[in-house]
């Protein structure tokens, strides 16, 4: 539960960040981002967390997870799309943050296996 809640924290502090540097500072559009956040990075991480005990390390971290990853930044796209936000095309928004939170995150991984 606790690398759940980990993921969470540090996914939502690398796209809030990565937001207002593109220059979204409304706090309601900062909401929604975290909240589609807690939704897409919960569930994203409790069907990797399921799968590891299932597949062996390569094929989960080379394939499934970047498979899972794109579909992560359809829904948030299409989420974004349906709440009418209109400052960023929804899918370059959900792009950018997508890559920067998922590059972080594959980077750390790298190191720790180092």
């Amino acid at each position: 539960m606790l690398f759940l809640l980990s993921s969470l924290f540090i996914t939502v502090v690398i796209e809030v960040s990565v937001s207002i540097l593109v220059g979204i500072s409304s706090i309601k559009d900062l909401k929604k981002i975290i909240l589609i956040n807690c939704i897409t990075n919960l569930l994203l991480n409790f069907i990797i967390y399921n799968l590891d005990n299932y597949l062996e390390f390569n094929l989960l971290f080379f394939l499934i997870i970047p498979v899972l990853e794109v579909i992560v930044f359809l829904v948030e796209g299409f989420y974004l799309k349906r709440i009418d936000y209109k400052k960023y095309n929804s899918f370059v928004l959900s792009l950018i943050l997508n890559i920067c939170s998922y590059g972080c995150g594959f980077i750390c991984t790298l190191i720790s296996l180092r």
